[in-house]
């Protein structure tokens, strides 16, 4: 089939078809290709002299068109903690988000400052002002499926009219009158009586999907369907009950939000659909994040990402931003994304507000589905192997960064936006907990307790980490390295399922490097303390 070239009036379209053109002929196949990009790599000037793009990389587990680079394998595990007790920083690569195309401008303005920062996409282009952000959602439209997040808590209310009956509590006759209507859903509810003892009024709130999978949508057409089942089952029986749904939410954040309003207006006289109590906010919380959750079956839509890129206080930010753009080119080549490098001189955002971080940082915002149709993949091997590029990206623009894993130094699990609340702006962000549990999460992570992996696969990463720190110790020639080493030793060393039974007598390794770190420990100490923490600094 013949096509022209002229037909396409970006040069990144005509670039594109060709391509495809020739592998549909068979005449290229995609490892020619991939290699002839590995060793041209080329450097694409976008319209005013700015450089974009990379060289793929190449080996590993690749599928076309999922956004994902082609690795040349993992970078040794003896490099890595080489690097990072010389000195390197972590490599942060950090999900901020998700969100529809209806939130696409809102994500634009954020990561530009309302159009006060200069934006880069995909092909070089600088975007400044409001008129060339909003042309993006235009040229992303087509990318964008625009779907509405699923409805999966609705809120209901139901006035009931009768007499009470005798030897029957007027919440287990709500519970039963509930169920008529819902059917097998989970619910909880709370009841009103009446002081004229003319009936009831219940106010409640359930999960919109059915163990059978049929969903309810909280409107208008639903409260029909509801009410419709209740004057059936109620057929013959004195008296009425009027249902209407009165509002409705998506996930577990709205569901727990709205139980715990719900119990704290009614005083913990709240139970679900068994009959169970719900007298506190943490029953609330609970019911919802362990019970309810997994029959939701909640969606949203995820048509594009924010991904945050960040260097500790004191990275070139130059340098940051070219490795940054490499990175972007090389992990998403066919995606349509725009960034932008936030860093404490140029950002006009105030300090007191969340601007001027010390550290220097980069927003993404990405087209999750490529023009080819191809989806990103986000799970946690998609996640290393970014933090695996943008680690060799940064030491190919002369900053010192590895790739780091939480078990490489029996770190704790991070904490998420969903488990804190920022408290002050200024600097790095402090946080709360939402609950009790979220703040210790929270303190572990930021005093960096020890924390060591469960699942045997981990266990064996563990052990081999820990192997390959004490080697590093034994070999180092600075007294500030084989502290750096000693100490993660310690670590795995002192933590009862990596070592010892609890309470028993510590091993001599630990003995050893206790040692060490008596007499390197202020500096070594120091130093390991200022990359720890300025690395993981939220952006």
């Amino acid at each position: 089939m013949e096509f022209f070239l002229g037909a396409f009036t970006a040069e990144w379209e005509r670039r594109r078809a060709a391509l495809l053109h020739d592998l549909s002929l068979g005449r290229i196949g995609p490892d020619d290709d991939e290699e002839r990009r590995r060793a041209s790599a080329p450097v694409r000037a976008g319209p005013a002299g700015t450089k974009t793009g990379s060289r793929l990389r190449a080996g590993g587990s690749w599928r076309p068109g999922t956004g994902r680079a082609r690795p040349f394998g993992e970078r040794p595990m003896r490099a890595r903690f080489e690097g990072l007790a010389a000195g390197s920083q972590s490599a942060v690569v950090k999900m901020a988000s998700f969100g529809g195309g209806s939130r696409l401008g809102a994500m634009i303005n954020y990561v530009s400052r309302n159009g006060e920062v200069v934006v880069e996409n995909e092909r070089g282009d600088h975007l400044r002002g409001r008129d060339q952000l909003s042309a993006v959602g235009s040229e992303w439209d087509h990318l964008l499926k625009n779907r509405a997040a699923s409805r999966d808590i609705g809120l209901f209310e139901i006035s009931v009219t009768e007499g009470r009956r005798d030897g029957e509590e007027g919440i287990e006759r709500a519970r039963a009158i509930v169920r008529q209507g819902l059917g097998d859903r989970a619910f909880a509810l709370a009841v009103t009586i009446r002081p004229d003892g003319s009936g009831f009024d219940i106010e409640g709130i359930a999960v919109l999907r059915s163990a059978r999978g049929e969903r309810l949508s909280a409107d208008e057409k639903a409260t029909a369907i509801v009410q419709r089942r209740l004057d059936d089952a109620r057929s013959g029986v004195a008296g009425s009950a009027s249902f209407r749904f009165t509002g409705y939410g998506n996930g577990t954040d709205y569901g727990s939000g709205r139980l715990r309003s719900l119990v704290e207006a009614h005083k913990g006289k709240v139970c679900d659909e068994h009959g169970r109590e719900i007298g506190d906010r943490k029953r609330a919380g609970d019911l919802v994040q362990l019970e309810w959750r997994g029959q939701l079956h909640s969606r949203k839509p995820r048509d594009v990402m924010h991904l945050v890129l960040s260097a500790r206080a004191g990275t070139d930010a130059p340098a940051f931003r070219e490795a940054a753009r490499d990175f972007l080119g090389t992990q998403f080549a066919g995606h349509r994304y725009v960034f932008s490098l936030h860093d404490a001189a140029s950002d006009p955002k105030a300090e007191e507000t969340g601007g001027k971080r010390p550290h220097v940082h980069v927003h993404a915002i990405i087209a999750m589905r490529s023009d080819a149709g191809d989806r990103i993949e986000t799970t946690i091997p998609a996640f290393r192997e970014w933090r695996l590029t943008m680690a060799e990206k940064a030491r190919t623009h002369g900053i010192n960064m590895e790739m780091t894993d939480r078990r490489d130094r029996a770190s704790p699990p991070a904490y998420s936006k969903n488990q804190v609340r920022p408290m002050n702006m200024i600097g790095r962000t402090q946080h709360e907990g939402t609950s009790a549990s979220a703040q210790r999460r929270y303190d572990t992570k930021r005093s960096d307790k020890d924390s060591f992996p469960r699942t045997p696969r981990s266990k064996a990463y563990a052990r081999t980490a820990q192997q390959e720190w004490h080697s590093i110790g034994s070999s180092a020639l600075l007294p500030t390295q084989k502290d750096f080493a000693g100490a993660q030793v310690i670590r795995f060393e002192a933590h009862p399922r990596a070592s010892r039974k609890k309470g028993g007598p510590a091993r001599p390794a630990v003995k050893f490097w206790l040692a060490i770190s008596n007499i390197y420990g202020e500096v070594g100490g120091a130093c390991f303390g200022e990359r720890r923490y300025a690395a993981h600094d939220p952006a």
